[in-house]
């Protein structure tokens, strides 16, 4: 029988483990589609896996050990359903509240080779959402223990802390999302788990395992498209590729989603695109589909003019300065067109040995 997770210091769960089948490890692994792969894949990284100082498949064990005691255990069934009631938290993030104090309790477990005490795990959670920052060190402690809270539940305050995002997978910030939204109230949210994915695949890709770091992106691709709120899926479909672009192996991947941008795109980001594409072609050797493609853009977008200082440039990294040169002196007779352009095209022209005399203004 497999065991499910072990730790580096040659620990396990105790009598907290349980193997891939377990009921309630899958429960919570079914609510975090996104770390599926990444489980899945788990023999391929360290022992010590973690994200921005987050282990996604601990993450999933704890809560999976509260799901399992919710089954069993009256007194945290009370609790569960009190948040959900009284602190307006929804079924995951009321478990999660829950997972944060065992937390505490099972690294004593661990630190100090002590039987797991369920029974002032209970009682410590009935202050979960309690205010308990007026208590002396020396008072009693409100769980009920009867010793000094010092010494019983001060450690525990953080844990006490009520949130409804309690359980998101927080991998970290800067695909998705920039900072907690404020409108989001539920640990579940598919944004969330975008942002994990994008992360998981970093991950991945920092551990050699490409294969799991494209498919965990173009999970990410299907979670989009399918979401029926916001539209992600051009965020979705520019990591994927991105991810490719740098990447001999994965040359034709880059092409499918540069078109599949292109088609989702319009105005000037489209022409962008485009001028991606052309160069990443020309870098390929295939100059000739690259200047197709630029001449196709100059038609589609003719007031796009950004597209022609980039095809010059294109030019030039490829060793034909002179058609370069021409191409910025006719970009440079054209009239009404941005000063950023202007200016870029003045310079390169310059650069390239080019005549700049008649083109010393500003359009």
């Amino acid at each position: 029988m497999h065991k499910l997770f072990s730790f580096s210091n040659g620990e396990d769960l105790g009598e907290f483990s349980f193997t891939e089948d377990n009921k309630g490890f899958n429960t919570v692994l079914n609510e975090h589609p996104e770390v599926k792969t990444l489980f899945e894949r788990r023999d391929r990284y360290p022992e010590t896996l973690t994200i921005n100082g987050v282990n996604p498949v601990l993450h999933v064990i704890f809560e999976g050990i509260i799901e399992n005691q919710l089954q069993t255990e009256v007194g945290v069934q009370e609790i569960y359903s009190k948040l959900q009631k009284e602190e307006n938290l929804t079924p995951h993030a009321a478990r999660a509240c829950i997972a944060n104090v065992f937390l505490h309790d099972f690294s004593v477990v661990l630190t100090e080779h002590q039987p797991f005490d369920q029974e002032a795990f209970v009682r410590r959670l009935s202050l979960i959402g309690t205010d308990i920052a007026k208590l002396s060190r020396n008072d009693r402690c409100p769980c009920g223990s009867g010793a000094k809270f010092k010494r019983c539940c001060s450690p525990y305050a953080e844990a006490f802390i009520v949130s409804p995002l309690a359980g998101r997978m927080d991998l970290g910030f800067g695909s998705y999302i920039f900072d907690t939204p404020a409108n989001i109230e539920d640990p579940l949210h598919p944004i969330f788990q975008l942002e994990a994915r994008y992360h998981i695949a970093e991950y991945m890709d920092t551990h050699q395992d490409l294969d799991g770091a494209v498919n965990v992106l173009k999970e990410n691709i299907a979670q989009a498209e399918s979401y029926q709120g916001r539209d992600f899926s051009k965020n979705a479909w520019q990591d994927y590729m991105l991810f490719c672009q740098n990447r001999e192996q994965l040359a034709q991947e880059y092409l499918k989603a540069a078109d599949h941008l292109i088609s989702m795109t319009d105005g000037k980001d489209k022409g962008t695109l485009i001028c991606d594409k052309a160069d990443f072609l020309a870098s390929k050797g295939n100059m000739e589909t690259a200047e197709a493609e630029y001449t196709h853009l100059f038609t589609s977008l003719p007031t796009f003019y950004l597209s022609r200082y980039r095809y010059a440039l294109m030019l030039s990294n490829n060793g034909r300065e002179d058609d370069a040169i021409k191409v910025l002196t006719d970009l440079l007779t054209m009239k009404n067109f941005d000063n950023p352009t202007h200016e870029a095209a003045l310079t390169l022209l310059g650069i390239l040995g080019g005549d700049t005399s008649d083109f010393e203004f500003l359009c």
